[in-house]
Formats: C-alpha cells, structure tokens, sequence
C-alpha cells in the first residue's frame, strides 16, 4: 500500500473496500464483532495517520463517498496538506473578531 502515487488508485481502492464491506456487513450487521474479527483494514492502518484513520473506518462502514471526505483521506494517504492557509487566517481572523471573544 505505501506505493501508492496515485490519487484514483487510492479512490479505486477505498470503494472497492466499502463494497467489501457493506456486503459482510449486510449478512452479519454486528460492527463490534465485524471490527474484532477483520484484517481489512490492517494495510490502511499502516498509511494513514492517526488523525484521519478514524474517520476512515467511520467513512468506510457507514459508506460515506463525500468528496471532502474521501480528499481529505487520499490526502493524508499522499502526505499532502489539505488545509489552505488563506482559509486558516480567514477563519482565526473572523474568531479573533467576534462580538463575545
């Protein structure tokens, strides 16, 4: 896994993924037991950093396929900040600025 390059081929793998598991999960719809007994997730776990792993698993099982969902795991995935710092100075500013601050 740690040779991905390539933006789609993650995409490709993450849905190949959820469709792997919705289908176990439609025969046996216990998450607890589905989590203490699968390795699907082992070779994600080992690129994904702490921060965005859980919300992988969220993503994952609950089939989430939102764009910012799945930019921000690809993203973290390829090591790229996905934060725009015009967006961060925006927002600390408008925070700064607040009547109740």
């Amino acid at each position: 896994m740690n040779n991905f390059k390539n933006r789609k081929e993650i995409e490709n793998k993450m849905d190949s993924l959820q469709k792997k598991v919705l289908e176990v999960l439609r025969i046996e719809p216990n998450v607890d037991k589905f989590l203490d007994n699968t390795t699907l997730f082992d070779e994600w776990e080992e690129v994904i950093p702490d921060p965005e792993y859980g919300i992988f698993v969220i993503a994952v099982l609950n089939n989430i396929k939102t764009k910012v969902v799945i930019d921000t795991i690809v993203d973290s995935i390829l090591k790229i900040d996905s934060t725009d710092s015009r967006n961060i100075s925006k927002l600390k500013n408008e925070i700064e600025q607040h009547p109740f601050c």
